[in-house]
């Protein structure tokens, strides 16, 4: 389950949400609801767990270990048939920035009197990659 749940674009999507709406409430905090002020730790302390039940997870199932690596571990090419899906998924991810950036840019331009735009479209960006490729994985899966 654990490996499951780190190969998971779903956790990658958590992680960005979390992330950004600490880093708006952290940073931005005059101008954003008392609400979404959340202490760092409420994200962190979830990470550090998981990432220390790493070697006991290893240890139990030698034959299917979690290793860290800079690819990140939703790619998975065991086969050529798996290369190639996740081919067709990463260029949907690369059409869908080469189109998003610049109206980004645009828009963090026109709405420059919004301090925290910027964060929420790389959140918005952020997710938008993950579900792309997610559903374009699941399609063929």
């Amino acid at each position: 389950m654990l490996k499951r749940t780190f190969q998971s674009p779903l956790f990658n999507i958590v992680l960005i949400l979390g992330l950004g709406i600490i880093m708006i409430g952290n940073y931005y905090s005059e101008h954003v609801p008392a609400w979404l002020k959340i202490d760092p730790m409420v994200l962190g302390i979830p990470i550090l767990i998981m990432i220390a039940v790493i070697p006991l997870y290893n240890k139990r199932n030698p034959e299917d270990p979690i290793k860290p690596q800079i690819i990140p571990m939703e790619m998975r090419e065991e086969d050529e048939g798996m290369q190639w899906l996740t081919f067709k998924a990463t260029r949907k991810v690369y059409i869908f920035f080469a189109l998003s950036i610049p109206v980004a840019i645009a828009l963090t331009a026109y709405f420059h009197h919004i301090p925290y735009l910027p964060i929420i479209l790389f959140i918005v960006m952020g997710v938008s990659q993950y579900l792309i490729y997610w559903f374009q994985m699941k399609r063929y899966s």
